[in-house]
């Protein structure tokens, strides 16, 4: 499956203030724009491999409440549950293909679907959108409908992003099961898994590995917000831990 990690997706009440708190600890940020059709609006950080951080806030609760989208409905439980980090994404360069894929290993899908946003300077952007029905957390899959090299320009030129060493190296999960669910997604997706800590702690875990992203499944009974991340790890440095919105990050 020719797949990357895309994003992770951290539900805030104000994008806008997540963005100027990792502004302030040395971030490039931007403004991403509106979701219309989800009720929703979004600020974004950049880095290595065209991985992204996503802050998403809702700014039309009665859209997002009634909305019959996947990821609308996932928003409307974040918000439900409080802050905090929501879902990821990976990239894929033909949706198509990929919900072929994932129909041969039995897996049932939902979508895809178109979306698009309003961005700040007024033009739209769109891409494709793809999802797993599945009772436990997997992540969704997205195709741009660009190739990678292109988007990457008009995102430096736009000055959305500004490349540097800087890359999203881990997300961990808090998960009621962590070995089965981590023996699934390496299934459905092609990872390795091993056992593990989560880096930067003493946390015994299961690594997921994939090409630019190792997913980290711990097992908590209780979680707050129920099966979803709670953790990103970027690098280089990914030694100081901050809690920022009802999520952590590994700085």
């Amino acid at each position: 499956m020719d797949i990357h990690f895309d994003h992770v997706v951290h539900y805030v009440k104000d994008p806008y203030e997540a963005m100027t708190a990792f502004q302030l600890l040395g971030f490039h940020t931007a403004k991403g724009g509106n979701h219309e059709i989800w009720g929703t609006y979004n600020s974004l950080c950049y880095f290595k491999n065209l991985a992204y951080i996503e802050w998403i806030g809702i700014n039309n609760l009665e859209v997002t409440k009634k909305g019959s989208h996947p990821f609308s409905r996932h928003l409307y439980e974040d918000f439900k549950r409080g802050e905090g980090l929501s879902q990821i994404a990976f990239r894929t360069n033909s949706i198509e293909k990929t919900n072929q894929e994932l129909i041969q290993k039995g897996i049932k899908t939902i979508g895809p679907f178109p979306g698009s946003r309003k961005r700040p300077d007024g033009s739209i952007l769109q891409w494709s959108m793809l999802f797993i029905d599945h009772t436990h957390p997997m992540p969704f899959f997205i195709e741009w409908g660009e190739d990678d090299k292109v988007r990457e320009q008009e995102l430096v030129e736009k000055e959305v992003y500004v490349p540097d060493s800087k890359s999203i190296s881990f997300i961990a999960y808090a998960v009621e099961q962590a070995e089965y669910l981590a023996d699934i997604w390496a299934k459905v997706l092609n990872g390795t898994v091993d056992n593990s800590t989560i880096p930067g702690t003493e946390q015994k875990a299961i690594k997921v590995h994939f090409d630019t992203i190792d997913v980290y499944f711990i097992s908590l009974k209780e979680h707050p917000r129920g099966e979803r991340p709670f953790l990103v790890g970027i690098e280089p440095k990914a030694k100081k831990e901050i809690s920022l919105h009802g999520a952590k990050y590994l700085l």
